[in-house]
């Protein structure tokens, strides 16, 4: 049992350990609910087996018990308690998702990401805290009809940012409802018609991880997946100084006017 617990604390209760500054907020809910939960769970277990075994038929003891229809106290520490514990964890997640949706004025980075059937188009909006102009911006696009295979990684488009900067991303959907979802950040949050989210990241780890869609939205749905690539700043201002001014680049490769116009989604 020891060994179990310690297992289960060494692990946050099962969670990921997250990759930006904003986990810590989701990891602490997670947490919270099993500090509730898991002392609620013994205590119900416990009265269970308890009633099992006070309360167990005996041979040749054919006396009904004791009948009665209400008890105050226990019926007031039912309804009382549990409201209580949500009122608590409530207060909690209301304190974490005001800083979670919380937004920088000036971002180092900010990109404009859209989802549309059936793929991802990263527009860059900011780089090094600097606003580029329409003519500036670059973007990454990348769509089912350069994927070969849903296990295929290697044709994803790739949204790039920078580590230990304030990232801005600006949520947007080109035709029905998608989602963004990062499974290492934690994160996850829909792309609806006509509704702007926006929302900050402040990456603590450099490397590649996956995104996908998470809302079924269509045929192909699982197809919309793509890479991020998170890399320190200095690395970050090189790569963006390297992509030329209004270029498009489908899935890591420049723009071939061959590729039909209609992967870019109603949005472009």
């Amino acid at each position: 049992m020891h060994q179990l617990a310690s297992r289960l604390l060494a692990t946050n209760y099962g969670s990921p350990p997250g990759i930006t500054s904003q986990n810590k907020d989701v990891r602490f809910l997670w947490n919270l609910t099993y500090w509730f939960a898991i002392p609620l769970g013994l205590l119900v277990i416990g009265l269970v087996l308890w009633c099992v075994v006070r309360y167990r038929r005996r041979p040749g003891n054919e006396q009904i018990p004791h009948q009665f229809q209400y008890h105050i106290p226990i019926e007031a520490a039912y309804t009382i308690i549990p409201v209580v514990i949500v009122a608590i964890v409530f207060g909690f997640m209301y304190t974490a998702e005001d800083r979670i949706d919380n937004v920088a004025k000036n971002p180092a980075a900010q990109v404009k990401v859209e989802g549309f059937q059936w793929g991802w188009r990263f527009t860059y909006l900011t780089v090094g805290g600097r606003n580029l102009s329409r003519a500036q911006q670059f973007q990454e696009v990348g769509s089912v009809a350069n994927e070969p295979s849903v296990n295929d990684d290697s044709s994803l488009p790739t949204l790039t940012l920078p580590s230990n900067v304030t990232v801005q991303l600006d949520l947007f959907s080109d035709d029905v409802n998608h989602s963004f979802y990062i499974p290492a950040a934690l994160f996850k949050r829909d792309l609806i018609q006509h509704v702007h989210n926006t929302v900050d990241f402040n990456f603590l780890k450099t490397g590649h991880f996956i995104g996908e869609c998470t809302q079924f939205c269509g045929t192909f749905h699982p197809f919309m997946r793509f890479n991020v690539d998170i890399m320190p700043p200095a690395q970050f201002t090189k790569w963006a100084a390297a992509q030329k001014p209004g270029s498009v680049t489908y899935a890591g490769k420049p723009f071939d006017s061959g590729i039909p116009a209609n992967i870019f989604g109603a949005g472009n």
